[in-house]
Order: structure tokens, then C-alpha cells, then sequence
């Protein structure tokens, strides 16, 4: 092998090696690079999920202060706030979980913002019972002076009873209004409905269809909130569509009825009913209704009402 070639075989072999080693560096970079983003991220991520746990400490904290600067004398409603306490702390281990486990911080602030709301609305029916007690104290302190001094003047008996009753009246509608707020704070609602049109096959098969003249059932599916105030168990959710005239669509045959609205006492005629088993989360569930005669075409509304109150609203089209 000549000078020559040998120089030739040199170059070309320090060449290749410049070219591995380039891409070497170059593999090195990406990789390098890759890491850097993907720890980036995951502190990001580790810093978001801190603030929402710093932010769930606090309004936690707040809450329970709060609640503990309403303490008094009155055992009925030590132990209330006690309860509330408990609800609150079950309500906080449910948010951590989110956060932690789940990582569903978006979901973990709309449950943050129910803590709150459940905190603020305690905080409220504490103090209108705590003003409502002191009332009641005031009152029956002026009814027992009012009472010696009838006893000591007969002439005025009949006028002290009628004083008492009216108290027996007032005592009624406080606990009306107590028990409207229970009602109200035990109703489930729904954040999500959907109705799609089926047409019933010969053998029982079901197939999906948008045009009303091939629809032979509907199916409601809704989605409810999480109530932690409320029992888990079994739950009747009444199902109203109201067709585009502005008519509730109901056929007494097929499960339609009539529900008293508890927000107005108002009677509001629905097109069926069902059961859904609720265990203190966000639960799937759907309620089918069998047409007896076609639909008209058009945009429909859908209401679902849940312990005598409105629950949630939808809408769907039937072409």
C-alpha cells in the first residue's frame, strides 16, 4: 500500500469517528434535553398540586375557626357544630384523595368550593338558630312574666292563651323553615343529562335514531353530583320532557304522574320515574321511556327533580 492510499484510508476513517461522535453528542442532547422537560413538568405539576392542598389546608382551617367561634351554652347546638365538624373533615379526606391519588385537581377545586359553600351555609343555619333560640328564650321569659300577671288578674286569662298559641304558631312555621332547608340539602343534583331515541328492533335490539318517526323509546342518562349531606341508598329521580309546544309529555299508563315542586308548592306533572342506587359520589344512571305514540319533531326540554326539587335541565332534538 502505497504513502497515498495509506493517508486516504486515514482521512476516511477520521471522518467516520467525527460523524459518530457528532451523533453521539447529538443523541446525548435529546436525551438530556427530554429529561429536562419531562422533570420541568412533573415539578410544575408537583408545585400545582401543593397550592391546591395549601389552599384546601386553609379554607379547611377557616371553616372549622369559624364554627368554633359559634359555641355557646346550648348543647343542642355544640353538638351540631360538632356534626358539621365531622361532615367537613370526611368532605377534606375526599378532596386529598383527588389531589393525591387521583391528581384530579380540577375536580378537587369545584370540591373545594362545595367545602366552602357547605362551611358558609352552616356557619348561616347556626346563627339564625342561635337568633332564633334567643328569640325563643326572650319570648318565653316575657310569656311566663305575662302568665303571673294574668294569674294574679282573672279577667285577662282567655287574652294569655291566645298569646300562648300564637307562640305554639310561631314555633311551627321556624320548624316548616328548618325543615325545608333539610329537604333542600338532601336533594341530589345533576350536572349532566342526555336523551338519545331508539328504535326497537323485532328481536328486542336496540338501534340509536335521531329522526322522531323511528323512535320507539327514549333513553334519559344523567349524571349527578356528589351530596355528602345526604344518605347514600336508594334515590327516586321524576323525569319531565316538555315537548316544542311547551307540553309535558306524560301517559298515565306509562309511569307518568304528579309531583308537588317543595321550592314553590307548585304541582308539576312528569313523564316517568326510576330508582338509582346513590352512594355518596357522582353516579351514572339512566331511565328509559316506551313511546305508546310518535313524537312530533322538533327541540325538546328536559327536567329531573330529585326529593321535590328541581335536580337539573337538559335538551334534545328529534329530527
Amino acid at each position: 500500500m502505497t504513502s497515498s492510499q495509506t493517508k486516504q484510508n486515514f482521512t476516511a476513517i477520521a471522518i467516520v469517528a467525527i460523524i459518530a461522535l457528532l451523533g453521539l453528542n447529538i443523541y446525548q442532547w435529546y436525551i438530556y434535553n427530554s429529561l429536562s422537560k419531562k422533570n420541568q413538568t412533573q415539578q410544575t405539576e408537583m408545585v400545582e398540586l401543593q397550592r391546591v392542598q395549601a389552599e384546601l389546608d386553609q379554607d379547611y382551617q377557616s371553616a372549622l375557626s369559624s364554627l368554633e367561634e359559634m359555641r355557646s351554652d346550648n348543647s343542642q347546638l355544640n353538638q351540631l357544630i360538632d356534626n358539621q365538624k365531622n361532615e367537613l373533615k370526611s368532605q377534606k379526606e375526599k378532596i386529598n384523595d383527588l389531589i393525591w391519588s387521583k391528581k384530579e385537581l380540577d375536580k378537587a377545586r369545584i370540591e373545594i368550593k362545595n367545602l366552602n359553600a357547605n362551611a358558609a351555609k352552616y356557619l348561616a343555619d347556626i346563627q339564625q338558630l342561635q337568633e332564633e333560640n334567643k328569640g325563643l328564650k326572650e319570648s318565653n321569659s316575657q310569656l311566663s312574666i305575662r302568665i303571673d300577671e294574668e294569674v294574679k288578674a282573672k279577667e285577662s286569662v282567655m287574652e294569655e292563651k291566645l298569646a300562648v298559641m300564637q307562640e305554639k304558631e310561631n314555633l311551627l312555621k321556624v320548624k316548616e323553615v328548618l325543615d325545608s332547608k333539610v329537604d333542600i340539602a338532601n336533594a341530589v343534583k345533576v350536572n349532566f343529562i342526555e336523551v338519545k331515541g331508539y328504535e326497537i328492533k323485532k328481536d328486542g335490539k336496540l338501534k340509536e335514531r335521531s329522526k322522531a318517526k323511528d323512535v320507539d323509546m327514549l333513553r334519559i342518562c344523567f349524571l349527578t353530583e356528589t351530596n355528602l349531606v345526604t344518605p347514600s341508598g336508594t334515590k327516586k329521580f321524576y323525569v319531565r320532557l316538555i315537548n316544542p309546544q311547551g307540553e309535558t309529555v306524560a301517559v298515565e299508563d306509562k309511569g307518568s304522574g304528579v309531583l308537588t315542586n317543595k321550592m314553590d308548592n307548585s304541582q308539576v306533572r312528569y313523564t316517568i320515574s326510576g330508582d338509582v342506587n346513590y352512594k355518596n359520589e357522582d353516579t351514572n344512571a339512566c331511565i328509559d321511556w316506551t313511546l305508546s305514540d310518535q313524537l312530533p319533531k322538533g327541540e325538546y326540554k328536559t327536567e329531573i327533580y330529585n326529593n321535590g326539587f328541581l335536580a337539573g335541565k337538559g335538551q334534545f332534538l328529534l329530527k
